[in-house]
C-alpha cells in the first residue's frame, strides 16, 4: 500500500505561511526624512555641546569626561564642520551627508597630538573612532543626539557659556 503525503505536506506549508505572516511587520518601518540629520546639525551650529551620556557601539556605557562638540559653517565654502575637545586633544573635521541623508564623519578628524594619561587617552581614541560611525543626528528635548552603527548613542547637553574674564583693576 502506497502512502500519500499530500495532506501532511499541505498542512505543513499552511503552518509555515501562517507563521511567516505572523512574524512580518504589520506597519511599514518608519524612515527618517533624508535631510533630518542635516537640519538638526544646522540648528545645533553656533553652540558648544558637552557629551554627558555615551553608549558605545558594543552597547556598553562609556565615561564621558570633558568631551565637547560644536558645529559651524565654513566661511570659505559654506560646508558644515565639527570641532571640539576629545578629552585630551582638540579636533576638527568635515561633516558630510550621504545621498540617503545619513551623517558621515568617515573622512575623520585632524587633532592636536598631545599625549594624555592612559584613561583619558583611551577615552579620546574610542570617541574619535566611534564618532566616525555616527549615521544620524537629532535634537531631542533640547539635547543633541548622535546615533550610529551597532548600539552607538551619544547624547550632548548645551555647554554652559564660558565666564567672562575678570576686568583688570584700574590703575592707581
Amino acid at each position: 500500500m502506497k502512502k500519500t503525503y499530500f495532506p501532511s505536506l499541505a498542512l505543513l506549508l499552511g503552518l509555515m505561511l501562517l507563521l511567516a505572516a505572523a512574524c512580518s511587520p504589520t506597519q511599514p518601518a518608519t524612515t527618517t526624512p533624508p535631510d533630518a540629520s542635516k537640519n538638526a546639525l544646522a540648528q545645533a551650529a553656533g553652540k558648544t555641546w558637552k557629551l554627558d551620556r555615551w553608549i558605545g557601539v558594543d552597547g556598553g556605557a562609556q565615561t564621558t569626561g570633558a568631551i565637547t562638540i560644536a558645529f559651524a559653517f565654513d566661511a570659505a565654502d559654506g560646508n558644515l564642520r565639527a570641532s571640539g575637545n576629545a578629552s585630551v586633544n582638540r579636533y576638527t573635521g568635515p561633516v558630510n551627508f550621504t545621498g540617503a541623508g545619513e551623517t558621515d564623519f568617515s573622512k575623520g578628524f585632524a587633532a592636536t597630538r598631545m599625549m594624555g594619561l592612559p584613561e583619558p587617552q583611551a577615552r579620546e581614541d574610542r570617541y574619535l573612532a566611534e564618532l566616525r560611525q555616527v549615521r544620524a543626528a537629532a535634537l531631542e528635548n533640547g539635547r543633541l543626539v548622535l546615533t550610529g552603527d551597532g548600539k552607538l548613542r551619544m547624547e550632548f547637553a548645551p555647554a554652559p557659556a564660558p565666564s567672562p574674564a575678570p576686568s583688570p583693576a584700574p590703575a592707581q
